[in-house]
């Protein structure tokens, strides 16, 4: 009977224990923490032009708001108090559209005591509980360029400021867009230049700018960008197109150039001759095609074996990075080949 008492004693204090413990947990573990995109403004949500970014540490807070770049002080209290202070911004000029919508960012930032995180989303309040932002993970951002995956020769590039372009099937083309919650994304001003093509290419140009117009939302999956209409039905899918996309200069020979482009070709002006060719790459592997060409010009022994060295280098390429501004390519076993600046 004792050791029944007993047993029943240590039971009670472990329960009492759990129970507290379940009191004084906080109802909502997720923190601020972390780097967002503006999604919306105000209690409605109004939707975004370009990308506005917030990060937030255990002091403080930067981002980019569309035309400056901010900073300031954060104070992280309990019961998901979260105060800024100490707000400042540089002193860039920009479109009225942009700065009229700065300054009600920073107007809400200055509002902001508290905040709530649900499904992701983080949303920034007032001390009444009104919503001011709505944020969305910085990892969902659109911003970029990317290849449409069924002709890797039309381009898309969402731009922070909110414009667009690209390359079609024959025309370039420009216009803007807007961001807003739940991953919605529309396109606005779309213009293009007025080349003529082909009658199958004009059509596939035609089908791919009503696409545009049509256009509602987004989604990321893997570095796929898929943009949805209005019923959640994919009109567009494009692929990211890898950093190493432009033009490169060899670092020990800047007369030398390498051109990759978003279509998966390359070419260039090695030490003697122009060339052309094929790549696939991804975010960090790099393979060049056995189809390079190149013109017949004779130069210096000294400049012909440097071209047939980066010849050679190139079709030994496995892998590659990009690290501030410098582009790196390397073989399978991490060697590395050829050092190049961007242009």
């Amino acid at each position: 009977m004792k050791y029944t008492k007993l047993v029943l004693a240590v039971l009670a204090v472990i329960a009492a224990g759990v129970i507290a413990a379940g009191c004084i947990a906080p109802q909502n573990s997720q923190t601020p923490q972390g780097e967002w995109i503006l999604t919306g403004l105000g209690s409605d949500n109004t939707p975004v032009i370009g990308i506005i970014s917030l990060e937030i540490t255990d002091t403080g807070i930067s981002g980019n708001s569309g035309v400056n770049i901010y900073s300031g002080s954060v104070i992280l209290g309990p019961e998901n108090n979260l105060i800024i202070s100490g707000l400042g911004s540089t002193k860039m000029a920009g479109p009225a559209n942009l700065m009229q919508q700065e300054q009600e960012y920073y107007n809400a930032l200055k509002a902001v005591t508290g905040y709530k995180i649900i499904d992701g989303t983080l949303i920034l309040m007032d001390n009444t509980g009104a919503e001011l932002l709505t944020f969305a993970n910085a990892a969902k951002s659109p911003v970029g360029t990317w290849t449409l995956d069924s002709d890797p020769s039309v381009t898309l590039s969402l731009l922070p400021d909110g414009t667009l372009n690209g390359r079609a099937p024959v025309n370039s083309y420009f216009g803007t867009y807007t961001l807003s919650v739940s991953n919605g994304l529309t396109f606005s001003g779309i213009g293009s230049t007025l080349m003529a093509g082909d009658e199958q290419h004009m059509k596939n140009e035609s089908a791919f700018f009503t696409a545009l117009n049509n256009i509602s939302g987004y989604k990321l999956e893997k570095g796929t960008l898929l943009l949805t209409d209005n019923a959640g039905t994919t009109l567009l899918t494009f692929n990211k197109t890898p950093a190493l996309v432009g033009k490169w200069l060899l670092a020990s020979d800047q007369n030398v150039t390498l051109n990759f482009n978003a279509g998966g070709s390359l070419g260039g002006l090695a030490p003697v001759n122009v060339y052309g060719g094929s790549y696939t790459a991804t975010d960090s592997t790099l393979s060049v095609g056995d189809d390079i060409i190149s013109t017949m010009m004779a130069g210096t022994e000294k400049e012909m074996q440097a071209e047939f060295a980066f010849f050679a280098a190139l079709k030994a390429a496995a892998g590659y990075t990009v690290i501030d501004g410098t582009l790196t390519i390397a073989d399978k076993d991490g060697t590395e080949l050829l050092v190049l600046l961007q242009a």
